[in-house]
């Protein structure tokens, strides 16, 4: 007996991932539904979809607007990025229908983060596998560096970052924890230090991973370039995955993304950088306190390590066994695809709508927040819009995010403390114009120097003119000959 092949739904893509074809020819087929669907960057199929998906915006090279006055496309807006970065007029973002992003109240929701429990990397997982580095070995690496080779002593926090110009000022708090505790710093922004090698077997040198070097350290500062609701991205994925206690600022609510109630540390919690480096110091101090950071996570055993000591990280069955148990009931809800039924035990978290539902709740089925829950997600809306079960209407459209907290750290004081030199530079200018306009030599001098540029631009225009008349005699003696 044949098998009937299912029908395919086309979900174009009318931009690229960041000018990568990431998406191109990947199929919608592990979501528990009878046809499949099929992304492509092939404008060629236009006709065919009924979702018009755009990672990125550009306002002269758009699919005909007709399309969308007469409800017959979806245009759907993909980002994993912050809403300021995507502040489009609200003419333009009325234009689009879903919204295919980190927030939990998308339509088609993609965190930065891996639902389940089969994959090695997914979010259950990283935070079930015991911590890469044991407290004993952070407490060495605090004396004695990362190997023979770099022998310098490690702070007890450490921070990872390129970008310095965060619309929240993070960088300006930075410095200013700093001020009352060491931190190793690496990357293009106020950068202390260079990026450690890690050490081969046949003694070459490669630059150490990103999660290596993370859970060499007690603390890592996982906090976001804004203060955005449910904006959390690979900074927390990559402190959880380490092993290391992370240092968190971001949207108020973590609630989705805490494994137990000390699994992390909020700023927002004490208040300024020097309270904060005052508590991280008595946890650095007093291994106890600190282990209840980690309690949540699976113990060491010779189960889950190898002969080396080393965490087996794609064996999660080894260490991934009794989550229920372990982690908190809305983390678990959040994350867990395997259990039979919608919902785990915590059913009197759901609603059908607002902040406290699952996607698990919201789609009525087995998909998580990641970005294969919210694949299915939009390959149901393509079959519904295709079939006729679901229909378009103008009122449905999106407007600009306003969930975002814009320059929190911009405090005047951190402001010249991280931009002394510039402001210097202001101040003396300043200081410089103020002299110039209110004392009586300083407006001699304006006008002493208004005069010499006037005596100038008048000497300027005298040469032009007379080159002007000498090229023009030149020419018409050429005429004459």
């Amino acid at each position: 007996m044949s098998v009937v092949p299912k029908k395919e739904y086309t979900l174009l893509w009318w931009t690229k991932w960041f000018d990568q074809d990431r998406y191109e020819d990947v199929i919608v087929d592990n979501c528990g539904l009878p046809y499949t669907c099929r992304n492509t960057l092939d404008r060629s199929k236009y006709k065919d979809a009924r979702l018009i998906l755009f990672h990125d915006w550009h306002p002269n090279d758009l699919p005909p607007r007709k399309d969308v006055d007469n409800n017959s496309k979806a245009w759907v807006r993909n980002s994993a990025e912050k809403p300021e970065t995507y502040a489009y007029q609200q003419y333009y973002i009325s234009l689009f229908s879903y919204k295919f992003t980190y927030h939990f109240s998308s339509d088609f929701v993609m965190t930065y983060f891996t639902a389940g429990t089969t994959k090695p990397n997914s979010f259950i997982n990283l935070v079930s596998r015991p911590p890469l580095r044991t407290i004993e070995q952070k407490n060495r690496y605090r004396q004695s560096g990362f190997h023979p080779a770099d022998r310098r002593p490690l702070a007890p926090v450490a921070w990872i970052v390129s970008n310095c110009k965060a619309s929240n000022g993070r960088h300006l708090m930075v410095k200013q924890l700093l001020k009352y505790i060491d931190i190793d710093i690496y990357g293009r922004c106020i950068s202390n230090r260079p990026w450690p090698k890690k050490m081969l077997d046949n003694n070459s040198q490669i630059d150490m991973p990103d999660e290596e070097l993370v859970g060499h350290y007690k603390f890592y500062l996982a906090i976001e370039n804004s203060n955005c609701e449910d904006y959390v991205t690979e900074k927390l994925e990559r402190t959880f995955g380490a092993g290391a206690v992370p240092v968190v600022d971001g949207p108020d609510d973590y609630s989705r993304f805490m494994p137990s109630p000390r699994s992390l540390i909020r700023y927002d919690d004490h208040g300024s950088p020097r309270k904060l480096a005052q508590f991280l110091k008595y946890l650095d101090q007093n291994d106890t306190a600190y282990q209840e950071y980690l309690t949540y996570r699976t113990p060491r055993s010779p189960n889950n390590t190898d002969a080396q000591g080393n965490v087996l990280i794609q064996s999660p069955e080894t260490f991934n066994q009794d989550y229920r148990e372990r982690l908190s009931p809305w983390f678990v809800d959040n994350w867990d695809l395997d259990r039979t039924g919608l919902f785990n035990k915590t059913t009197e978290w759901l609603s059908t709508d607002g902040p406290t539902r699952t996607t698990r709740a919201k789609y009525g089925m087995q998909w998580g927040p990641d970005l294969d829950g919210g694949m299915c997600a939009a390959c149901r809306v393509a079959h519904e819009l295709t079939e006729g079960s679901r229909t378009l209407s103008p009122s449905n459209r999106l407007t600009i995010d306003q969930t975002c907290k814009f320059r929190k750290f911009y405090y005047t004081s951190w402001i010249i403390s991280f931009y002394p030199y510039l402001t210097l530079l202001i101040l003396c200018s300043v200081l410089a114009l103020l002299f110039l306009l209110l004392t009586k030599t300083g407006r001699a001098i304006i006008f002493y120097l208004i005069r010499k540029i006037w005596t100038l631009l008048i000497m300027v225009r005298e040469r032009l003119t007379k080159t002007k008349r000498s090229e023009y005699h030149e020419f018409s003696m050429e005429d004459r000959r």
